[in-house]
């Protein structure tokens, strides 16, 4: 008879991106009870603790600023099944846990954060216009990885809080947040035209040669 001994979570940080993987043993959370599972930013992303033939989670959740609480019989927690972590509120995906194997052929490391986000079956039930939404995600990650959002504290790091209609960016460093719309096309033009994003700043610049 095989017994499981560990299981794989893997979780997306909100704060820094990173996709953190890492690996739950029996032995040690019986043990301690309770085990915390940070980024390597700092960044708290999960507890997981035991009690008589169960396993409990938190999840802060970073898409509806909750706190979600998981109960799982001991058996089916240590299961090699592959199980979704997911917000109660959204529906959306948090993350995954179960079999090592599994879980890195899940996330599937030659895909970007953002096509494994438009997998979600949730995704097109949640948005108002998930079209809109999906490019508005695109041009912002766009504008991110070429240095162009920034807060005005001049922070880099800005995570970012998702709602049917908008995205609220939010600096890591200060709190300043900034809503960008993404309901219809006339958001989505407007983020276009603009050549970077500044929380806490001014409506930024359009590009040059862009339309009036």
């Amino acid at each position: 008879m095989l017994i499981a001994t560990s299981v794989t979570v893997a979780l997306r940080c909100p704060r820094c991106g990173r996709l953190e993987l890492s690996e739950l043993s029996r032995f040690t959370l019986g043990r301690r009870g309770s085990q915390r599972m940070e980024c390597a930013c700092g960044h708290h992303l999960l507890t997981v603790g035991t009690r008589p033939g169960q396993v409990w989670m938190q999840v802060p959740c970073y898409l509806c600023d909750g706190i979600h609480f998981r109960y799982y019989p001991a058996e089916q927690f240590w299961d090699t099944g592959l199980k979704q972590i997911a917000c109660a509120e959204t529906d959306l995906q948090l993350g995954v846990l179960g079999d090592e194997d599994a879980v890195v052929e899940y996330v599937r490391p030659g895909l970007s954060e953002l096509e494994r986000f438009m997998d979600d079956e949730a995704f097109d039930d949640f948005f108002d216009a998930p079209a809109i939404m999906y490019q508005v995600l695109c041009q912002v990650q766009e504008l991110s990885a070429h240095g162009l959002l920034r807060c005005r504290c001049g922070s880099r790091e800005i995570g970012a809080d998702l709602f049917p209609d908008r995205l609220e960016l939010i600096c890591a460093a200060c709190g300043r947040q900034q809503t960008v719309p993404a309901c219809s096309e006339r958001d989505l033009d407007a983020l276009m035209r603009a050549s970077y994003l500044e929380i806490g700043g001014d409506v930024p610049p359009r590009r040059r040669g862009s339309k009036k």
